[in-house]
């Protein structure tokens, strides 16, 4: 048997922010791939952290979606973090993720709250895709441009629009997924009190429609807004379920801070 969890993250509630997945594997070699997606689909939220002790002290880490495997994703590093101090499996204020995107940090921050340490994503193409318009039917969103990856589904799209549109918008999933990009980032100035900005994330082509907390994405959102608003925002992602997480620009690095909630911990049988 296998221990496992489900972990809200980005939210200090139960039943809200991102749900993640998370399996504790015995070694490395333990699971292969093809498992991994497996058990990731069977779960069925946006994503299924698999994380390895190393005699290093690190983490091994790696994320899939019901469809894919992920380069990059906050919100189960947030909840993987989360799990391993809560079940005792380390007792260091910092713990180091290998991952497929680097190595990540996460340390604790007051009031039980969890920074990660991860890469800021420009943008660093701006040519605009054809017919981009008829995947947001009837929205008034501006084009920026797109992230860059070590695939086409490892790189963003990303667009500006105003607060009353972005909780609005009803994508048409099928021409989203179409386009040369994994997901689509959509952030607009708050008009929300206590808030900076607010985003929400489509990603029908990973398998995910809408990611209710995307951590990764604000790796972007926060590179986008810190000219303007300064390097210190204060996010909301406005999804159904919503989120929200403090993201802080230093230097090449994006810094973000949630909390998380353990809603279910249970042992993976095969």
């Amino acid at each position: 048997m296998l221990p496992a969890a489900v972990v809200d993250a980005f939210t200090d509630v139960p039943f809200a922010g991102n749900p993640a997945g998370l399996v504790l594997l015995g070694s490395a070699t333990a699971a292969k791939p093809a498992w991994m997606q497996a058990v990731a689909r069977e779960l069925g939220v946006s994503e299924t952290a698999f994380l390895v002790a190393r005699e290093s002290g690190e983490y091994g880490l790696r994320w899939f979606t019901p469809a894919v495997e992920m380069e990059l994703c906050g919100h189960a590093t947030l909840a993987a973090a989360h799990w391993l101090w809560e079940r005792g499996e380390t007792d260091a204020e910092q713990i180091r993720f290998a991952t497929r995107g680097g190595t990540l940090t996460a340390r604790r921050a007051d009031r039980g709250y969890i920074t990660l340490d991860f890469p800021v994503v420009p943008v660093v193409d701006r040519a605009e895709p054809p017919g981009w318009e008829g995947a947001f039917p009837g929205a008034d969103l501006r084009w920026v441009g797109r992230t860059g990856g070590s695939g086409e589904l490892e790189r963003n799209a990303l667009f500006v629009t105003d607060a009353a549109t972005l909780r609005a918008l009803r994508p048409d999933f099928a021409r989203v997924a179409a386009l040369p990009c994994g997901g689509a980032i959509v952030t607009a100035e708050s008009d929300a009190p206590g808030y900076d900005v607010l985003t929400r994330y489509f990603a029908p082509a990973c398998g995910v429609d809408e990611d209710p907390v995307t951590g990764s994405a604000h790796c972007t959102v926060g590179w986008h807004w810190a000219p303007t608003l300064g390097p210190r925002l204060v996010a909301r992602q406005a999804s159904q379920r919503g989120g929200d997480l403090l993201v802080e620009l230093r230097g090449g690095r994006v810094l973000l801070t949630g909390a998380a909630v353990t809603v279910a911990t249970l042992d993976l049988l095969v």
